[in-house]
């Protein structure tokens, strides 16, 4: 006896059209997705079929809702890989250094390829990430939020996914140890003010097409990074 196929509903085929879209690497780790009015319209659907759909997206850990903020993609490896990686770290200075040294020959690969390999579309998000990054500098803030998106918008314009989804993982991890060790840092203007420099300066070579520039800018933001962390461990004597 023959077996009929089973028919998709159509919020199965909203979720995979929308899995598609992160895994793919359509939206990058911490963007921000859009509207479900504007989802509906673009695939043709009721919203409340693309609200079934983020319910699925949620459960499988890709998408996480943000009250009054809105759809939030998540990296893929985050649940995996993320609790283990902060137990691992903790509060260690050695464990954060070789997080650092490791995310060093990650990023330094991703920012050449990127320049090589950067869509228009790449470029534009990486503006628009930069012009945030500005904004938060004029403020006075970190921009922790705009920091990730701009690393993993690398990756993506990298052309790996994968990659993109691991930098969000082991960034996040950094980040938690980071504001436990060096808090004050963090919040210093000269910090601030290098950090955005170097950032600028990645930005401009993979902008420009540069891979060895854009390559060499990563390295020493990580350098920046690593020597500003050890300067402020000999002053605070408890790291």
């Amino acid at each position: 006896m023959n077996v009929a196929p089973v028919r998709r509903n159509i919020s199965d085929a909203a979720f995979e059209n929308l899995r598609d879209g992160i895994t793919g690497g359509r939206w990058a780790p911490g963007e921000r997705l859009p509207s479900e009015r504007h989802l509906a319209a673009q695939m043709g659907v009721s919203r409340a079929v693309v609200r079934e759909a983020i319910k699925h997206l949620v459960g499988q850990g890709l998408v996480e809702v943000k009250p009054r903020r809105g759809l939030f993609v998540k990296a893929a490896s985050a649940d995996i890989l993320g609790d283990p990686f902060e137990h691992l770290i903790g509060t260690d200075f050695d464990r954060v250094m070789e997080l650092l040294d490791l995310r060093r020959v990650l990023e330094a690969r991703s920012a050449h390829l990127a320049a090589r390999y950067a869509t228009p579309d790449d470029l534009a998000a990486l503006a628009e990430i930069h012009a945030e990054m500005a904004r938060d500098r004029q403020r006075g803030v970190t921009g922790e939020s705009a920091d990730v998106r701009f690393h993993c918008a690398i990756a993506s314009a990298a052309g790996n996914t994968v990659l993109a989804h691991l930098m969000a993982t082991l960034h996040g991890a950094l980040s938690k140890a980071s504001r436990l060790l060096a808090s004050r840092l963090m919040a210093a203007e000269h910090y601030r003010e290098g950090m955005f420099a170097r950032h600028t300066k990645i930005f401009e070579a993979i902008r420009d097409g540069n891979a060895k520039r854009a390559a060499a800018a990563m390295e020493d933001h990580f350098d920046f990074v690593v020597g500003e962390f050890s300067q402020y461990r000999r002053k605070s004597g408890d790291v």
